[in-house]
């Protein structure tokens, strides 16, 4: 039996992987302006750069990284993921040109897309009632809002004294630091599980990708998800840029403004799209996806100003807002939550690889979906 001691400081030292994985993005999100004077790069470049050269790496590596975590040593997948990570950042210290850039943000993108899934599927063996994982995964979740003040405010400070490149090599230290932490202070939950004596079978990938085809639901909500990210991750590393073309702001400025933007906005929009959820939504699925149209159709107004206004504390005061709307939206069992919701119980643990990083244990595989799911809504009978 572990400790709740013990298991609190799992849950703080998981969060932490997941903030560092998240503090790279707003680092190279803040650092796009310096970046493109100091190597004289073109807007596609960076286009390129902050979309297709992490991006598609993060995507494809994070379904087999994701299905690997079901089958093996979390926690060694979680420390090699972080330290890479922390590797490939601390390796901008000596880029000189746009293709070795590149090939720092690929090996990041691979970092990055290993550290998820264990640490999420650990998060479910560790706490495995529904009640004490709802709130575990509400501290796991603050890791968005922390990355934005850890990597806003001290990734501006520390550009605007040293430059961008020592920012990105100071920024790495504590990814090595934690890779080795979490290696030698975690423990697998699954190396302390009796053998049972038969070993587990997984569906195949097309047989996951067929029945999440056939659940309608699932299927509409996945593509909405996509577009709403396309929107959100093809604006966001341009805001700070913006900022600073348009309105004359310095890497420091745009780094305090925005990581207080994030972290407190950010923290509310946590907090209250869980309070949401719960609180009046709990068993009505179709409540949930209105309330999320709601909220995604409410940044566009958001968006509008914040790139029209013409004095820069009017546009800050626009755009903050929509970061707490995004959070919420994020947060939101309907976008967030409901994939878990529909999921079958026979191809569970697939399932989950590919739309999320499964919560459930690998003892308790056949009892269904994300348990935090059944916190705040019942899982819907699949659709035909």
């Amino acid at each position: 039996m572990v400790n709740a001691a013990y298991r609190r400081y799992v849950l703080v030292a998981l969060t932490a992987v997941y903030t560092l994985n998240l503090v790279d993005r707003v680092l190279i999100m803040l650092l796009l302006q310096p970046i493109k004077e100091d190597l004289h790069v073109s807007d596609s470049q960076l286009g390129f750069l902050t979309g297709i050269a992490f991006g598609l790496f993060y995507a494809t590596l994070g379904v087999p990284i994701a299905r690997l975590a079901d089958r093996r040593n979390r926690v060694t997948i979680a420390s090699t993921a972080i330290g890479l990570w922390g590797l490939t950042v601390m390796a901008c210290l000596s880029v000189t040109n746009f293709v070795q850039l590149v090939f720092a943000r690929v090996a990041a993108a691979v970092g990055e897309a290993g550290g998820k899934p264990p640490t999420y599927s650990l998060i479910g063996d560790y706490f495995p009632l529904p009640a004490e994982r709802t709130r575990a995964m509400s501290v796991y979740w603050l890791s968005s809002p922390a990355s934005g003040l850890i990597g806003f405010i001290g990734g501006g400070a520390l550009s605007a004294h040293f430059g961008w490149r020592l920012t990105f090599f100071l920024m790495g230290i504590p990814g090595l630091l934690l890779a080795v932490l979490v290696k030698l202070t975690i423990r697998e939950p699954r190396m302390s599980a009796a053998p049972s004596g038969k070993q587990a079978s997984f569906p195949s990938m097309r047989q996951v990708l067929v029945a999440l085809w056939r659940q309608h639901s699932c299927r509409h909500v996945s593509i909405a998800l996509i577009l709403f990210y396309t929107m959100g991750l093809g604006l966001g590393p341009w805001q700070a840029a913006f900022l600073m073309r348009s309105h004359g702001m310095g890497t420091a400025e745009v780094g305090l403004w925005f990581g207080l933007i994030f972290g407190v906005a950010g923290i509310v929009g946590v907090l209250l799209g869980g309070y949401v959820a719960s609180r009046w939504f709990t068993h009505n699925e179709r409540g949930q996806m209105r309330v999320t149209a709601l909220v995604v159709t409410s940044l566009v107004p958001c968006y509008v100003a914040f790139l029209t206004l013409p004095e820069k504390l009017q546009a800050l005061a626009a755009f903050a807002p929509s970061s707490s709307i995004s959070i919420i939206d994020r947060w939101n069992t309907s976008s967030n939550l409901l994939p878990a919701c529909i999921i079958s119980d026979k191809s569970a643990a697939s399932l989950n690889a590919v739309l999320m990083p499964r919560l459930t244990s690998r003892r308790s595989r056949s009892s269904g979906s994300v348990a935090l799911s059944s916190a705040w809504c019942p899982r819907m009978a699949a659709d035909t």
